[in-house]
């Protein structure tokens, strides 16, 4: 009787660990969802402008002279923070940001991730919006000069990070 008794302990606090861990992840999931949606709207609000009509304005978003330096890096810290995040440090340069988070297939990315892709001149970051017949559409900084949803060929992408 008492193995029996200690049997149904132990099944018990499985159970409770079981199910702890399991709130744990939902709402850890929740969290990542939450933030990824914040990076894509902090974007998306600022799309348009312009890295000369509007310096002062992404000045103080980004923390940098967008006419100087390439900021692509510095609007994906701008979008992270409105969301509650942490910007990886170094996060001007580009590639930098394959380091954030943790790392996702492409087929799996999601609204609001951050893609790093491959370009002729380096690299490029922005914050995922959509795929499609072999393009994803990144909103992010530096993308024609100004705040922007752009399209790039999946197969530049290096690192989808979550």
């Amino acid at each position: 009787m008492k193995n029996l008794w200690n049997l149904a302990q132990v099944r018990f606090a499985l159970a409770i660990v079981l199910g702890l861990s399991t709130f744990g992840m939902a709402s850890f999931n929740a969290t990542v969802a939450e933030a990824n949606v914040g990076r894509l709207r902090a974007i998306e609000k600022v799309v348009g402008l312009h890295e000369r009509k509007n310096n002062k304005t992404i000045r103080r978003l980004v923390g940098v002279n967008p006419a100087r330096v390439p900021w692509c890096g510095a609007a994906v810290a701008y979008a992270v923070r409105k969301a509650g995040g942490q910007p990886i440090k170094g996060h001007l340069g580009a590639k930098n940001w394959s380091r954030f988070g943790k790392g996702v297939k492409l087929s799996s990315a999601r609204k609001g991730d951050v893609v790093v892709i491959r370009t002729k001149r380096g690299h490029h970051v922005g914050i995922y919006k959509a795929r499609s017949k072999g393009r994803v559409t990144l909103c992010g900084g530096n993308q024609s000069n100004r705040f922007k949803c752009s399209n790039y060929r999946s197969s530049s992408v290096r690192a989808v990070r979550r």
